[in-house]
C-alpha cells in the first residue's frame, strides 16, 4: 500500500517521461470512469453512475498530484500556480480553442523541459 501512496501524494518530484506515462494512465483511467458515468446517466442507471464516480475521481486526484510534481520539478516557486492553471484549461478548453492552444504548450514545456533534478523521488 506504502508504493500506491506515493502516487496520490503532492509530495516529491517527477521527469517528463514519468509525467507523460501518468498522463496516459490517467486519461485512460479517466475514459473508462466517464464512459461509466455517461452511460449510467444516460441509461438511469444507478449502478453505473456511482461506479463511474468511484473510478474517475482517483483519476482526476492522480492527474492533479502528477501535474504538480512536475511543476515542482521545474518551477518550485510556481507549483501550485501551474497546478491550478492546468486544471482550469483542461476545464475551459471547451470554450475556446486558445485554452486548448495554452494548455498544450504548458503541457510540452512540463514534458520535455529538463529539470536541474538528478534523481526523482516521486
Amino acid at each position: 500500500m506504502e508504493k500506491l501512496k506515493k502516487y496520490f501524494e503532492f509530495s516529491g518530484t517527477i521527469s517528463g517521461t514519468n509525467y507523460l506515462l501518468r498522463n496516459l494512465i490517467a486519461v485512460f483511467i479517466a475514459f473508462i470512469g466517464g464512459f461509466s458515468l455517461g452511460w449510467g446517466m444516460g441509461s438511469v442507471n444507478t449502478f453505473f453512475t456511482i461506479l463511474g464516480l468511484i473510478i474517475l475521481a482517483p483519476a482526476l486526484w492522480f492527474n492533479i498530484c502528477t501535474i504538480y510534481k512536475r511543476s515542482t520539478a521545474l518551477f518550485p516557486k510556481y507549483a501550485t500556480s501551474i497546478t491550478i492553471s492546468m486544471v482550469l484549461l483542461q476545464l475551459l478548453d471547451s470554450v475556446s480553442p486558445i485554452f486548448t492552444l495554452i494548455g498544450v504548450i504548458i503541457g510540452l514545456t512540463l514534458i520535455f523541459k529538463n529539470s536541474n533534478i538528478e534523481e526523482h523521488n516521486g
